[in-house]
């Protein structure tokens, strides 16, 4: 049965300062990037996606199931409802909103290492590499989307945070809690696939220990009505016209989820030997810490969190890839690259470097190796996410120009395609599908977004 578990030895009293400083730094520094790049204007499917609370009106739980996409928005827009009324849907407001989000999942990360290892070690500063990275930029400030990423990272380290609960009735009541809202909240869908199987898992080894576990299936079938509400009105939305149900080989989808972890490690290439060593070697490395995991439950019966927590991340992280690719590779490689898959990445990797924590190799060589594995992870994390690509530094360029253009534009002459042509960019890619003037006249009347009083 899970437990929470400490480590016992103290680490070096520097330590602890150390990541928290640097924690600072890189919150800092990514909170100045959406200073600097942030506009004051709705992009893209913000257009559409706030119908659900702006620009319509609906009833709370309407708004809490509004699908977008694949996935419906659940939280998210609830967030904004309460919210971003008081900064008038200042698009800068909300992008210093989704920051704030990413910055609560980290120290969230940060409670769960010491939840599972005991005190901060010089070696978690791999946690803030992870969690405060650049790459993520997307869905922070060019198309903030609460739902699409910040919320979905924050709610799922806090589900890992619910299963070290040690009061079993804690335990079982938050996960399950936790899972109902993730399932609902962008692709946070995912971790309702992987719950029941969790809880199968640990009515297993409860019964292999002899201990009465009928309780726990009704914790299974909270947890699968959760995940079956969900398909209750849904539509199939796949987002991609060239999308089909029809697989088309594994090695297109393997191709493209090898790119998209090579891209959390600065890869902006899709150069063979790239993708190969980069992101096959992650994607293997996420199989073999849920195969470490079912390995030592068929051994032994049991498990303890320092198990579970990085199968969980890792399971997740490997089902995010496969059903990103099975649902955009159809766009070709190159989508492969996108900023936005970059939350949903984070929790694999976060799996990945829990579990490094406690890799064992037996002799001499065990103490050794243990600090080894992490400080080999941390170093790529430093000398790749943790750095500002090249890459992303000109895309973070462009669209704070592009943008911050057609805005000025816009505000000047009311007039959205003079202004597509006078920036050489769309703000939405057909105005009259989504109603845009209707919805700027709105904004307009209403003094907010770009007519509010803060650029």
């Amino acid at each position: 049965m899970p437990v929470c578990t400490r480590e016992s030895k103290a680490g070096a009293s520097w330590e602890a300062p150390l990541v928290i400083g640097v924690s600072v730094i890189l919150a800092a520094r990514l909170f100045l990037l959406v200073s600097r790049n942030a506009v004051n204007i709705f992009y893209n499917d913000q257009w559409d996606f706030y119908d659900a609370t702006l620009f319509q009106k609906h009833p709370l739980w309407e708004i809490f199931r509004w699908q977008y996409g694949p996935p419906r928005l659940g939280l998210g827009p609830l967030i904004s409802k309460l919210l971003e009324p008081y900064f008038r849907w200042n698009s800068r407001g909300e992008a210093f909103l989704a920051m704030a989000i990413v910055t609560a999942a980290a120290v969230a990360a940060l409670y769960l290492k010491t939840r599972l290892w005991g005190r901060l070690r010089w070696f978690d500063l791999a946690i803030p590499l992870i969690f405060f990275t650049p790459a993520q930029f997307e869905s922070l400030w060019i198309t903030p989307d609460l739902a699409h990423g910040p919320l979905p990272l924050l709610l799922i380290v806090l589900y890992c945070l619910a299963l070290t609960c040690e009061s079993t009735v804690t335990r079982y009541t938050l996960a399950l809690i936790l899972n109902f809202v993730a399932i609902y909240t962008g692709f946070g869908l995912l971790i309702g696939f992987i719950t029941p199987l969790w809880l199968l898992l640990d009515y297993y080894s409860r019964r292999e220990a002899g201990r009465s576990a009928n309780w726990l299936l009704v914790g299974l079938a909270i947890s699968l009505a959760s995940l079956g509400s969900f398909f209750v009105g849904y539509r199939l939305d796949p987002d991609a016209q060239c999308f089909s149900l029809q697989p088309h080989g594994v090695g297109r989808y393997l191709n493209f989820a090898m790119l998209m972890l090579a891209h959390f490690l600065g890869a902006r290439s899709s150069r063979p030997f790239v993708w190969v060593l980069l992101g096959g070697a992650l994607l293997a490395a996420m199989l073999l810490v849920v195969a470490s995991f079912g390995e030592r439950l068929w051994k032994r019966r049991s498990y303890a969190d320092r198990n579970l927590i990085p199968a969980v991340l890792a399971g997740y992280g490997l089902v995010f890839c496969a059903a990103t690719a099975y649902g955009r590779a159809c766009f070709g490689p190159y989508v492969a690259f996108s900023s936005r898959y970059t939350e949903y990445v984070e929790l694999g990797m976060l799996g990945l470097y829990l579990y490094a924590l406690g890799w064992h190799v037996p002799g001499f060589l065990g103490p050794w190796a243990r600090k080894a594995l992490p400080g080999l992870l941390l170093s790529f994390l430093a000398m790749g996410a943790g750095a500002v690509q090249r890459e992303d530094l000109s895309d973070m360029r462009y669209y704070y120009s592009a943008k911050e253009g057609w805005r000025k534009c816009y505000l000047k002459t009311e007039d959205i395609r003079g202004c597509d042509q006078a920036v050489q960019f769309t703000i939405y890619p057909v105005a009259e599908r989504t109603g845009l003037k209707e919805k700027l006249e709105y904004l307009k009347r209403t003094k907010q977004n770009l007519y509010s009083s803060s650029p």
